[in-house]
């Protein structure tokens, strides 16, 4: 099964992404969590990843399929929830084009909405550990009184 979640920022599409995975052999792919973890891997990639970021600039296309493919080469056959990708429609042409080559489609593409007040909300009660890319909000998963991280001890 091969899932894709759209959304704004807050929708709730990680979350929602981390329920579908838990239990049926899926794997969540987040754009967001692969650049955290490919600028702190120190590949060629990942160096490119951070000198994009570094300068404050948009990752590529190019870049983020990149890494949506070396991520589809891995997976065992349990099949995949994408969380907020495809951005672009060169980004859904690529992961189209990725899912021909393995034999798979997709099962269901799922726009979440949201309203804005509810969105803002949820947003302005965030934040997220600099180390791990962990996730906190002051209402549902509050950040613990001495700011280290739950996941990494970092902050």
């Amino acid at each position: 099964m091969n899932i894709i979640l759209l959304g704004p920022p807050g929708a709730g599409k990680g979350t929602q992404a981390r329920i579908l995975t838990e239990g049926r052999g899926m794997i969540q792919l987040s754009t967001g969590d692969m650049l955290r973890e490919a600028r702190s891997s120190g590949t060629e990639m990942g160096n490119r990843v951070a000198e994009v970021m570094d300068r404050g600039d948009l990752v590529t296309d190019e870049i983020v399929i990149g890494l949506i493919e070396e991520k589809l080469e891995g997976e065992s056959g349990g099949g995949f929830i994408f969380d907020g990708f495809p951005r672009t429609l060169a980004q859904a042409d690529a992961l189209g084009d990725l899912l021909a080559r393995k034999g798979q489609t997709l099962t269901a593409v799922i726009e979440m909405s949201v309203d804005d007040a509810a969105l803002v909300a949820r947003i302005s009660g965030r934040s997220t550990c600099a180390s791990c890319g962990e996730v906190y909000n002051d209402l549902t998963k509050p950040q613990p009184e001495d700011g280290k991280c739950t996941e990494c001890g970092g902050t």
